[in-house]
């Protein structure tokens, strides 16, 4: 049983924290593997939700002995058929969005074949669309190197949603996800293929495929299962140059369909082909002879830029834009390290694009705008148009990562180092970099990836050389930086990366590591600390003339001590007694005739090796090797090796049986005797013969089912002792450089230690004569002291004296001031009686004032009301005064008009008369 606690987290409870929902769900799949109880089933969902929902997808790090616990006990809890299996599926979806995690699930962990088994027709619509994205996801990049038992149902489903009528956007949805799982699965993968080849009719599944080519739909896959099943069926040199130019068209057509429909798995389907393509020897010519790359590419730049411009508001949009862009720009690095000439003209364009991208897309930006620089190496100096765009964005651009930087960590340092080696930039670089945001980036990177897994320590590798090539650039130049490289050499992270690459299998890591070192400008002192006795000699070695495997063999051989030499040929002495012994000579012979084609190749390399005894060969191969000589080892064709597998079940005694069987066939089919046998009873015979078969392939399948689930438990425990081995070498490693370091601070401090006792003795015997000295010094100081004392006493006794004589004089002093305080305090009471007196008098009369002041108050508001009374009584006056105006004028008004009356009535009463 898996241990959940690894050796990580003992020291950091933080850490331990992070890790608690993956060890909570290992307990409850333990549980549940004892019990299958419904409570250990809802512990099981509950805790996978809660980790398909964690925004910390650091918790799925692959190099963890915790997540290689959960994923092993999750792909347990899912081979079971009561299993959680819809919370597993959403879980490994969000755990597929980090590249090393989905690394470790598609080779270690083995989830396809589990998978798998949960397609069917009986699922919903929606689970298949699920179920189909993260099996594309899983699948990308996936290697099968022998027929697995799950792949023919695999084939026959996703081949029968790829050629069913798709009417509905569901359907096209899942016949789209299908064909790209199809294409993941068999991309590569020769023993898939042939399983496609059984499950359907070639020729009309070739031409369905084309069909959908032409109508754009899934392009780019199309051409990829072409690919393959062109390489398979005829071979790989098989593809011409027409072939090639109509997989690019349709490449950067879907492509530029792709960026208008914001789809990332198409993107994601371009770049990996195109990246094929130019990885590929064969096929790379011909890709640099496609002349229309500059109208496609012209075409997109503008659509690619809108994808620099998402909304936040919405997180799914935003989301997809961003996996959309990255792809992007990984498509547009592979095209610009073609180094096309005629894609020079969209350099500019593409720098512009960095700036605007890095803001969304940091890691692909940065490696776009590496590549970009790195075109110009080999001339030594940039365009003048590129230097005026670079200049503008360049404070930008290197600026170091703030968020995640161990992801683009690795990136910023490949920008920082082209930009070192050109001489246009390589000031812009010191004034803008910093030597400890340097090296705060690069050991980001190593604390990042030291949790990834095989991908993680890649990277660590690759993220070291770059480091230190920047440096060895930038050293030269500043004291600061030359002090920053010497710091990075003696990380032990750094060194131990270092001599690692050096022993990898990685030729060209080696290659790089080799022309750091014979750099001129490499400390020599730091040769011996890093890489030991594998660079004893590597002054003598030449970095441009060793080939691979000449550099393989030297450092291995570099590796050997002379023990080792001797037991290497005590290995061989017992090797070559074994092979007289009869038991490894019937083992060689049995594998020579087996049916198996690669263990006959073997041998068979064996036998022509120079050192093989020759005087053994026909004692143990005896008739099988007359003709030795003759023999081809590449002549073993695929069907020959898939017909000596069938052959190689049977027993020399069912061989010979066979051989009886088809002779008294024989002899009765020329005696004519054969001819009497009734139909019905050779097809009896045939029946039973093929149920035979039957039971025989089922039992073979469920053996392989078994070897498969056996492989993969195996494979998980072999991650999880990695991840552990890998903690602990850590902390070995850690442990030895700190015992190496203590070692020589217990050195240096035994040094001290013997020149401080020499010290001690010499002050030692200063101190003595000192003492001596101060001795002599100290008795007469004695005398002087005892004689100052004697006089001091005397004149103690003298100043006593007067002091005696002032006291009495002060006392008669202090009665006479007595008695005048006495006198002086009698004058004081009667004062105070006086002062009483007067106190009383003040208060009768403030009282008096008192009354006086409320007295005046009273007067001064009569005064005020009498005034606003006459104020009243004028006002008073004056409207009658105006009333009696106005009465007046009336009065004389009456008497004018009575005047006017009588005057009238004496004319009327004239008139009259």
């Amino acid at each position: 049983m898996m241990e959940v606690d690894g050796v990580e987290s003992w020291n950091n409870p933080m850490e331990g924290a992070k890790f608690a929902n993956l060890k909570a769900f290992v307990n409850a799949a333990r549980e549940f593997e004892a019990t299958h109880s419904e409570s250990a089933i809802n512990m099981m969902t509950r805790y996978l939700g809660l980790i398909a929902s964690s925004c910390d997808l650091t918790i799925f790090s692959p190099g963890r002995s915790e997540v290689c616990a959960f994923f092993s006990s999750l792909w347990r809890v899912m081979c079971d058929a009561r299993g959680p299996h819809w919370a597993g599926v959403a879980v490994l979806a969000r755990a597929a969005i980090e590249s090393s995690t989905r690394h470790a699930l598609t080779h270690t962990y083995k989830f396809m074949p589990i998978l798998s088994r949960l397609l069917s027709d009986n699922i919903s619509n929606d689970k298949k669309i699920k179920l189909l994205s993260v099996m594309q996801d899983i699948s990308y990049g996936i290697k099968i190197s022998w027929q697995e038992s799950y792949l023919t149902g695999l084939m026959k489903q996703l081949t029968d949603w790829i050629t069913q009528p798709m009417t509905e956007p569901q359907q096209r949805a899942i016949g789209h996800k299908s064909l790209t799982v199809l294409v993941n699965v068999c991309y590569g993968n020769l023993p898939a293929i042939y399983a496609l080849m059984r499950t359907v009719d070639t020729k009309e599944f070739v031409l369905h495929l084309i069909s959908l080519k032409d109508g754009a739909y899934g392009g780019v896959e199309v051409c990829r299962l072409l690919l393959c099943l062109s390489s398979a069926t005829r071979g790989a040199a098989s593809t011409r140059q027409p072939d090639v130019h109509s997989y690019l068209c349709c490449t950067m057509r879907t492509f530029s369909k792709a960026i208008v429909e914001k789809d990332s798995t198409q993107l994601l389907h371009a770049y990996t082909f195109i990246n094929d393509l130019c990885s590929d020897s064969g096929l790379r010519n011909y890709v640099l002879t496609y002349t229309k790359f500059n109208n496609s590419l012209l075409d997109s730049l503008n659509n690619i830029e809108g994808l620099c411009k998402t909304s936040p508001d919405d997180m799914g949009e935003s989301e997809n834009c961003t996996n959309c862009l990255c792809n992007v720009l990984k498509f547009l690095t592979v095209l610009v390290n073609l180094d096309i000439y005629s894609l020079r003209s969209f350099h500019s364009q593409l720098v512009c694009l960095c700036m605007k991208s890095s803001r969304i897309c940091l890691p692909e930006s940065l490696e776009l705008f590496a590549a970009i620089v790195s075109v110009y190496k080999d001339e030594g100096a940039l365009p003048r148009e590129l230097i005026t765009v670079i200049n503008d964005g360049l404070p930008a651009l290197l600026v170091p990562p703030a968020l995640e930087p161990g992801k683009a960590g690795l990136q910023w340092l490949q920008v920082v180092g082209v930009l070192c080696e050109m001489s246009e930039t390589q000031e812009r670089v010191l004034q803008e970099v910093t030597p400890d945001a340097f090296e705060d980036t690069l050991y980001s990177v190593l604390q990042y990836t030291s949790q990834n897994g095989p991908v993680g320590n890649e990277t660590a590798q690759q993220c070291v050389v770059v480091a230190c090539r920047g440096g060895l650039c930038l050293a030269p130049l500043h004291t600061h930086w030359e002090a920053a490289f010497n710091r990075m050499l003696a990380h032990h992270q750094v060194r131990k990366l270092l001599s690692a690459g050096l022993t990898s299998g990685s030729g060209p890591r080696r290659r790089q590591i080799l022309q750091l070192i014979k750099h001129h400008y490499f400390p020599s002192e730091h040769m011996n600390q890093i890489f030991g006795d594998n660079l004893q000699n590597v002054s003598d070695i030449s970095v441009e003339s060793v080939s691979p495997r000449e550099e393989l063999d030297s450092v291995w051989s570099d590796r050997l001590t002379p023990a080792q030499e001797r037991a290497i040929d005590e290995l061989i002495n017992i090797m070559r007694e074994s092979l007289v012994s009869g038991k490894v000579r019937k083992l060689l012979s049995a594998g020579l005739t087996s049916g198996s084609g690669p263990r006959r190749r073997q041998i068979l390399q064996l036998i022509k090796h120079h050192y093989f005894p020759s005087e053994h060969m026909n004692q143990i191969f005896g008739d099988n090797l007359q003709n030795v000589s003759d023999i081809s080892v590449e002549s073993v064709s695929p069907r020959e090796e898939l017909d000596s597998v069938w052959s190689d079940r049977l027993t020399p005694a069912q061989e010979r049986a066979i051989d009886e069987l088809i002779n008294i066939m024989r002899e009765s089919l020329v005696s004519g005797k054969i001819n009497d046998i009734a139909t019905s009873s050779v097809m009896e015979l045939y029946g039973y013969k093929m149920t035979c078969l039957e039971q025989r392939l089922h039992s073979h399948s469920l053996a392989l089912q078994g070897a498969t689930e056996h492989m993969a438990s195996l494979q998980h425990a072999l991650a999880l002792l990695q991840a552990t081995n890998t903690s602990q070498q850590d902390v070995l490693y850690t442990t030895q450089m700190q015992n190496e370091k203590h070692k020589k601070v217990i050195e240096d401090l035994h040094k001290q230690l013997e020149d401080a006792e020499t010290t001690v003795r010499g002050y030692r015997a200063k101190l003595a004569a000192e003492r001596l000295d101060k001795e002599n010094q100290k008795e007469h100081l004695q005398k002087e002291l005892r004689a100052q004392i004697v006089t001091i006493e005397n004149e103690m006794k003298v100043r006593e004296r007067e002091l005696e004589e002032r006291l009495k004089q002060q006392e008669a002093d202090n009665r006479t001031l007595q008695k005048k305080l006495e006198q002086q305090s009698n004058k004081n009471n009667e004062l105070a009686g006086v002062l009483i007196k007067f106190e009383e008098r003040v208060k009768q009369r403030d009282k008096k004032l008192e009354e006086a002041a409320a007295a005046d108050t009273a007067l001064r508001k009569e005064i005020e009301q009498k005034e606003n009374t006459i104020k009243q009584l004028e006002k008073t006056v004056v409207e009658r005064e105006n009333r009696l105006f106005q009465v007046t004028s009336q009065l004389e008004e009456m008497k004018r008009v009575q005047e006017m009356v009588a005057k009238l009535m004496s004319k009327s009463a004239s008139t009259a008369s």
